[in-house]
């Protein structure tokens, strides 16, 4: 299922210097058919990149800002920059040690003023505002991310729309932020187990809390 949606222009700074990019570009693989048409790739998403196929998945992450009375709706970060990636039918958790039982789907997707609201189909408890949410897929009994990071992206406006065929989306990606940082609470969330110190696991890609 896609669904089209807005794009989002404007720009801001989300790294302190531009990034490496990784020789070739990549396009979106098209087997991940979660991906809603027209919308922009977030700058920093996460990805999982094949260099021998030029296929790239996303990694969809982002953060809670509210959650209503009703715990099941949860309103994600969005501004006129970026917003999440998130659809109807995605499975999320915010605990990637938590079991597939315990991990819902969203069954609604909605633009407000506060950010991107999501329904979902049982709460998950612990959720907090600030807490960062993940797509998911089964893992025996438990989840995973959808795929292992191994870049972030870094298009610009112009060039991270999801086309109607995702083989038409080009997107660059960098393992190696080079001589600046990443701006951490400027770019989708990272797992936390995908850190080590200030880096992304087997990448040179350093993220800075700093704004």
């Amino acid at each position: 299922m896609k669904r089209k949606t807005k794009s989002y222009g404007g720009s801001r700074p989300c790294s302190t210097q531009p990034p490496v990019m990784v020789t070739g570009g990549f396009t979106l693989d098209p087997a991940q058919t979660n991906l809603p048409v027209g919308a922009v790739i977030p700058f920093g998403t996460l990805a999982s990149v094949n260099e021998a196929t030029r296929l790239a998945k996303l990694i969809k992450s982002a953060r809670v800002v509210a959650i209503g009375t009703d715990t099941k709706k949860v309103t994600l970060e969005a501004d006129e920059f970026s917003k999440p990636l998130f659809m109807v039918g995605d499975t999320v958790q915010s605990d990637l040690t938590a079991t597939l039982a315990n991990s819902p789907s969203i069954s609604a997707v909605a633009q407000t003023e506060a950010g991107l609201e999501i329904t979902l189909s049982k709460a998950i408890t612990g959720l907090a505002v600030g807490s960062a949410l993940y797509e998911v897929v089964a893992d025996g009994t438990n989840v995973k991310l959808v795929a292992e990071p191994n870049s972030i992206t870094i298009g610009t406006y112009e060039s991270a729309e999801v086309q109607e065929e995702l083989a038409d989306t080009q997107i660059d990606v960098t393992r190696d932020s080079g001589c600046g940082e990443i701006y951490a609470r400027r770019v989708p969330p990272v797992p936390a187990k995908y850190l080590e110190g200030n880096l992304l696991k087997g990448t040179k890609v350093a993220y800075t809390q700093s704004l």
